[in-house]
């Protein structure tokens, strides 16, 4: 014989382990999502780095022909090799360009590439629209992306060119 109220007893512990994993489950989600999040921006972080070391020496790499790449075409190479593991290097936008000697960016620097001359200060500025792929995560975020951005300023070197 079943005691009275035991039945009714089971059902709000099954309601209440219902919300419990909901909550769970959208916790382990946020942590897988917020995970890879900061490791494009990482990642993003090393490449452009990267690449600014290779400009800031006035150094270029090779296609893979062996043919010599231009400094801007270099810079973009290593910087794309360097975050290929984290994002599709056709989803990145990079901005090389002079900067003045107060350090401000000029008009119109979005997707400028131009490396500069000896002694000039230089920004790269790396970009990448970082999607969720939680839904739930997702709808926190503006259309579910977040601007992922890495900068490096630098002054080159007086190399040859």
């Amino acid at each position: 014989m079943v005691r009275p109220g035991v039945r009714g007893r089971r059902g709000a512990t099954l309601i209440e382990f219902a919300i419990v994993l909901l909550l769970l489950l959208l916790l382990i989600f946020a942590i897988v999502e917020f995970g890879r999040y900061f490791f494009v921006q990482h990642s993003l972080q090393f490449a452009t780095r990267e690449g600014v070391r290779l400009a800031l020496v006035g150094r270029t790499l090779s296609d893979p022909s062996g043919n010599p790449l231009s400094r801007e075409a270099s810079i973009v190479k290593m910087i794309t090799d360097k975050a290929a593991m984290a994002v599709r290097a056709s989803d990145l936008q990079i901005s090389i360009y002079p900067i003045s000697a107060d350090y401000t960016d000029p008009a119109n620097w979005q997707n400028v590439q131009d490396a500069g001359e000896p002694g000039s200060y230089m920004r790269v500025r790396t970009r990448y629209y970082f999607t969720f792929t939680t839904p739930v995560i997702g709808a926190f975020a503006p259309g579910g992306r977040l601007l992922v951005e890495a900068q490096a300023t630098y002054r080159n070197e007086l190399f040859q060119q």
